[in-house]
C-alpha cells in the first residue's frame, strides 16, 4: 500500500456546501424546497399552456437546491458509511424533501399533455425554454410510460423507502466485512487488491478463497440475495405497469438508446470481444507457465511488471501532463480540483470501497465536482484517477453550458470522457517507456483493464438479464444466483478447463453493488467501444478535434449517440461500429504485445 503523508491529507473539503450534518442551513434549504414546491402547485398547476417559462424557472431552482443537499449527504456517507448520525440526518432531510417533490408529479404529466401548438408558441418567445428543449422533448416523447398523477405522486412519496435504502444498507454492511489472511485483517478493497494484484499466485488464491468464503459465511451473500430479490421484483412490476416491452427498455430509454442498438452491443462483445479475451488469457497462461488459470489469475500482474508504488505526487503529475498534452483547457479544470480540495484519495476506516466522481450544479448554476478514490499506488490506480477526472471535466463543462437539468449525459456515453482520459494517460505512459518488457507489461495490463470494462461488464449485464427474467417466476435463492453467475461466466470466458478452472468464485456476484441499479453496467462496455472509435481519430486534425471534443462534452444530455458522433464522421448505428471498436483497441494492443513477445523470445 502506498505510504505518503501527503496522500493522507488529500481529503474533501465539503464546507462549500454545509459546515456539518447539523448545519441550520440544511433545514433552511429544505424549507426553500417546500416553499417553491408549494408555489408550483398553488400558482402554476394547470397553467402550462401559458406559464411554462416561469414553471421551468422554479423547477430549476428546486433541482439546484436538492442537488446540493443530496450530494452533501452522499459524500459524507461515503467517507463514514457506518456513522448512524449521518444516516439519521440524511433520512430527516431526504424524506422531508420527498414529500414535497411528490406533489410535483403533475409536472411531467402536464408537460407531456401540452398541445404541440401551445408548446411551440411558448418556445419561440423564451430563451430559457429553447435552451431546455431537449429536456422537455424527452419528457414529452416518453409520456406513454407515465401512470396517472395520483399513482406517480404515491410512487414518489415512497421512493426513499425502497431500493435506495437496501443499497445504503448493503454499503454499510460492506464496510463491516473483515477478511483474514494470516494474522492480518483486511477490508473489501484491500482483499480485492491482494486477490487481483499480488505477484504471488498462492497469495492471490488464498485471498480469493477467503473473499468467496467470507461473503457466504458472514451472511453478506444472504443479505444481497434478499436485497436483489426486492429490487428485481419491484422493477418487474413497474415495467409491466408502465408498459416497457423488455427488461432493458427503461434503462435504454434513459440512455437515449433503442433496444436493437444495445442488443447489438451485447452480441458483438460476446462474439468478438470474447475471442480477444481468450486470446489475452492464453498469452497470460504462457507468461504464468500454467496449463489452466484459476479465477484468481484472471487479473494477475505480468511477471515482469514493475512492482514500484507510484506515490501520489507522481500520480498527479502523470495525469495532468497526459491531459495537458491533449488539451490545456481540460488540464486546468483538473488542477482546480486539486487546488480546491475536491479529491478524497486515501483508504481509511469507515470509507466505502471503489471510486467515483460526483458533479452537480447548484444554487445559481454553480458547478461543483468531487472525486472519490481508494488509492493504493498501482498503475491501475493512476488510470482510475484519470478515469474519474474525465467524469469531472465532463461534468464541469456540461454543467456550465447546460445547467442542472441537462448536465448529466446518459450513462451509456457518460463514460466517454472518463475512458478518453484513461487513454490519454495510457498513451502518455506508453510513450515514456523504452524497455520492451516494460512496454509489453503495460500493453497487457491495458488489455486486461479493457476486458474488465467490456467483457466483464457485458457478463454482468447477462447475469442481470437472466436473473431478472427468472425473477418473474418467483424469488431467487442464493444458489440460483450462484448458478446464473457460473453460467454467464462460462459463456464469456469459456467452458470449465478450457482456460479457467472455476473454483472459489461462485459467490462473487454478491459484492457487485451496481446490480442494485438495474442494467447500469452495460454502459461501461458501450462507453469503452464508443470512445475507442472516437479516440482513434484524434490525431487526424488535432486542433479541430479538440474543439469538437470540448463541444461534445458541453452538450450534456442534449444529444443522442448519433448526434454526438456525427461531427466526427462516425455512425454508431452501423452494424460494424462495435466490432471496429474492438479491433482498433484490444486487438491492436494484443497484436503489438505478441510481436514484442516474439522479439523477447517469450512465445
Amino acid at each position: 500500500m502506498v505510504k505518503n503523508t501527503k496522500l493522507e491529507n488529500v481529503r474533501w473539503d465539503l464546507k462549500p456546501f454545509y459546515e456539518s450534518i447539523y448545519d441550520k442551513k440544511i433545514k433552511t434549504d429544505v424549507e426553500k424546497v417546500k416553499k417553491l414546491c408549494n408555489t408550483l402547485v398553488k400558482d402554476y398547476k394547470g397553467k402550462f399552456d401559458s406559464k411554462l417559462e416561469k414553471i421551468l424557472e422554479i423547477f430549476i431552482e428546486i433541482e439546484e437546491i436538492i442537488s446540493k443537499i443530496y450530494a452533501y449527504f452522499y459524500l459524507m456517507s461515503s467517507r463514514d458509511a457506518t456513522n448512524q448520525e449521518i444516516k439519521k440526518q440524511t433520512s430527516i432531510a431526504t424524506e422531508e424533501i420527498s414529500k414535497y417533490i411528490a406533489n410535483l408529479s403533475f409536472f411531467e404529466i402536464e408537460l407531456a399533455n401540452l398541445s404541440e401548438e401551445k408548446y411551440k408558441a411558448q418556445l419561440s418567445k423564451s430563451a430559457l425554454l429553447k435552451k431546455h428543449k431537449p429536456f422537455m422533448d424527452k419528457i414529452r416523447k416518453n409520456a406513454k410510460y407515465l401512470l396517472d398523477e395520483k399513482v406517480e405522486t404515491m410512487l414518489s412519496k415512497i421512493s426513499p423507502f425502497g431500493e435506495s435504502e437496501w443499497d445504503d444498507m448493503m454499503d454499510e454492511e460492506e464496510t463491516k466485512l473483515t477478511f483474514k489472511l494470516g494474522r492480518k485483517n483486511y477490508n473489501l478493497s484491500e482483499i480485492l487488491h491482494i486477490s487481483n494484484a499480488s505477484h504471488k499466485a498462492k497469495l492471490r488464491q488464498k485471498a480469493l478463497t477467503e473473499l468467496n468464503n467470507t461473503l457466504k459465511t458472514s451472511g453478506y451473500e444472504n443479505l444481497r440475495t434478499r436485497a436483489l430479490n426486492i429490487v428485481m421484483g419491484e422493477k418487474n412490476l413497474m415495467d409491466e405497469e408502465r408498459g416497457f416491452k423488455h427488461i432493458l427498455s427503461q434503462r435504454n430509454i434513459d440512455n437515449n438508446l433503442d433496444d436493437k442498438t444495445v442488443n447489438a452491443l451485447h452480441e458483438a462483445v460476446l462474439k468478438y470481444g470474447s475471442v480477444q479475451g481468450k486470446r489475452y488469457y492464453n498469452l497470460l497462461k504462457k507468461l504464468l507457465k500454467k496449463k489452466t488459470l484459476l479465477w484468481s489469475d484472471r487479473n494477475a500482474p505480468i511477471p515482469f511488471e514493475s512492482k514500484r508504488i507510484i506515490d501520489w505526487d507522481k500520480c498527479v503529475d502523470i495525469v495532468i501532463n497526459a491531459y495537458n498534452n491533449f488539451s490545456p483547457t481540460l488540464a486546468n479544470l483538473i488542477k482546480d480540483s486539486f487546488k480546491n480540495n475536491r479529491i478524497d484519495a486515501p483508504i481509511y476506516k469507515g470509507k466505502t470501497s471503489g471510486a467515483y466522481n460526483y458533479t452537480i450544479v447548484t444554487n445559481g448554476g454553480k458547478v461543483y465536482t468531487w472525486t472519490f478514490l481508494n488509492y493504493l499506488g498501482t498503475v491501475r490506480d493512476v488510470m482510475t484517477l484519470a478515469h474519474e477526472l474525465g467524469h469531472s471535466v465532463h461534468g464541469q463543462l456540461a454543467g456550465e453550458a447546460q445547467g442542472v437539468l441537462q448536465t448529466q449525459a446518459p450513462m451509456a456515453y457518460a463514460e466517454t470522457a472518463s475512458i478518453f482520459g484513461e487513454m490519454l494517460t495510457f498513451e502518455y505512459l506508453l510513450s515514456t517507456i523504452k524497455d520492451k518488457r516494460e512496454k509489453l507489461a503495460l500493453l497487457l495490463s491495458k488489455a486486461n483493464d479493457w476486458l474488465n470494462s467490456v467483457n466483464r461488464q457485458i457478463s454482468f449485464s447477462m447475469f442481470e438479464q437472466k436473473a431478472h427474467t427468472k425473477r418473474k417466476e418467483g424469488k431467487l435463492s442464493t444458489e440460483d444466483f450462484n448458478d446464473i453467475w457460473l453460467d454467464v461466466t462460462r459463456q464469456m470466458y469459456g467452458k470449465d478447463g478450457e482456460i479457467f478452472t472455476y473454483k472459489n468464485m461462485e459467490n462473487l456476484w454478491c459484492y457487485v453493488s451496481h446490480f442494485m441499479r438495474p442494467f447500469y453496467v452495460y454502459a461501461y462496455s458501450f462507453g469503452e467501444l464508443f470512445t475507442q472509435s472516437l479516440f482513434a481519430i484524434k490525431n487526424e486534425n488535432k486542433e479541430k478535434f479538440e474543439k469538437l471534443y470540448l463541444e461534445m462534452l458541453k452538450s450534456g444530455s442534449t444529444k443522442n449517440a448519433v448526434e454526438l458522433m456525427k461531427p466526427f464522421g462516425l455512425d454508431p448505428t452501423q452494424s460494424d461500429f462495435w466490432k471496429r471498436g474492438i479491433d482498433i483497441s484490444i486487438k491492436r494492443w494484443l497484436d503489438e504485445a505478441e510481436s514484442l513477445m516474439k522479439d523477447l523470445k517469450i512465445m
